[in-house]
């Protein structure tokens, strides 16, 4: 029984994989499921081979392969995005539809710079065939995208749109559903615009702009949906100076565009210390936008003021209620909710900020503590474990029932 067992640790050692592998599996990778396959063969027909297939930068999830029911057939269409090596050359874009078991090139699309930021579907004109918005920039750096937005209805590809823009959304943002594109441009120090454009008369028309402050830096975020229970528009989060930021929050009513300002809050109350995302934090689908507060008496510099987040959504009366606050700590990688029910607090963060208490301003009571120590380290005497990753170990002499629904790491 030993020799059997030696031999068969010797196999395991000399071949590496386990025993029960077959030979051929040992020999090339796993394959493409069959369906994939035939599809990137059929690609491989109109993609030249060295070039390079590319999604859209603003979408993480984006598949190379990008699919689509163009024609609302209850098919996909599958859009493909490439470019050549060769730096002077353009991207472009091929898009194919599946015609009796067999994937054939339908339109071409040219001329699209070299980086694909997004890539968005809508039927403006209301023809039953979604129109393709492609955002795209000349270089990786460049702070001038381009928007086309195509109408590819007919045998050739026909330019609706053609423009410059800093962010730009689709979708319905009025009330007759026939939906539009909310256009974000900004040139720092110069120029700074929002408008909407509709499709009538065979064309996108602009329906209204709206001007807004120039003097900010580029949008570092920005997102649209729903901004009150019934408005729609988008937050534009942009820069203001080298680590401070605001937000814009753009508002559609009767087919006009507004720049909102809370009415029980000041402008001056957007502006922020650092950058901090807009957001849905509540998932509700309404989105906030957030407000920085000093968490500190001390006379401390910007650099070292710890500062609480609050996200307020807007009601219908334009009017921000507050939904959550947050303490980060992007040093050691967390989160911790302020509950709405604790009254007004002060943090204190230690110099190397491991260990931050938060303090009624009330009477001075400690209302809970976190301490970040690396991942391995023991656990020090009298301490409560909080939470776990891969580099930190935080601990708490508080209710580590009550930190649990507050912490998260980030």
């Amino acid at each position: 029984m030993k020799k059997v067992l030696f031999l068969m640790l010797c196999l395991s050692m000399c071949t590496g994989c386990s025993l029960f592998q077959s030979n051929t599996s040992l020999m090339k990778p796993p394959e493409l499921p069959v369906k994939q396959q035939e599809v990137k063969q059929a690609i491989g027909k109109y993609v030249p081979s060295q070039a390079e297939w590319v999604s859209p930068s603003e979408d993480k999830q984006a598949n190379k392969m990008i699919e689509a029911d163009l024609d609302h057939d209850q098919k996909n269409e599958l859009i493909v995005f490439y470019r050549l090596p060769d730096q002077t050359s353009q991207m472009e874009a091929i898009v194919l539809k599946e015609e009796k078991g067999e994937w054939k090139e339908t339109m071409k699309l040219k001329d699209l710079g070299r980086e694909l930021h997004k890539v968005e579907f809508l039927d403006f004109n209301q023809d039953g065939y979604k129109e393709i918005l492609v955002g795209f920039s000349f270089s990786e750096d460049a702070s001038d995208k381009a928007l086309i937005v195509y109408d590819l209805s007919k045998d050739k590809p026909k330019k609706l749109l053609e423009s410059q823009y800093s962010a730009f959304f689709s979708g319905n943002f009025t009330k007759d559903d026939q939906g539009e594109i909310l256009l974000a441009s900004l040139v720092p120090n110069q120029s700074h615009s929002v408008r909407l454009y509709q499709f009538s008369n065979h064309k996108m028309n602009v329906l209204d702009e709206l001007k807004l402050d120039p003097y900010v830096y580029p949008y570092y975020h920005s997102l649209a949906g729903s901004i009150s229970p019934s408005i729609k528009g988008a937050i534009l989060d942009a820069g203001v100076g080298a680590h401070s930021s605001t937000s814009f929050i753009i508002g559609v009513e009767d087919e006009k565009l507004m720049n909102v300002i809370p009415e029980n809050i000041s402008e001056e109350e957007l502006f922020r210390a650092y950058a901090v995302n807009s957001e849905d934090s509540n998932g509700d689908g309404i989105l906030e936008f957030t407000l920085q507060k000093e968490a500190s008496d001390d006379n401390l510099a910007y650099s070292e003021m710890p500062f609480i987040n609050e996200y307020y959504q807007l009601n219908d009366q334009k009017q921000a209620e507050l939904i959550h606050r947050y303490y980060d700590n992007t040093d050691y990688l967390y989160r911790l909710e302020i509950p709405q029910e604790w009254p007004s607090i002060e943090v204190k963060e230690s110099e190397d900020g491991r260990y931050v208490e938060f303090l009624s301003t009330k009477d001075g009571s400690v209302l809970f503590d976190v301490y970040s120590i690396d991942k391995g380290q023991s656990l020090p005497k009298g301490w409560n474990l909080l939470y776990e990753t891969n580099q930190f170990t935080y601990v708490t002499k508080y209710s580590t029932a009550i930190g649990k629904r507050l912490f998260q790491p980030i």
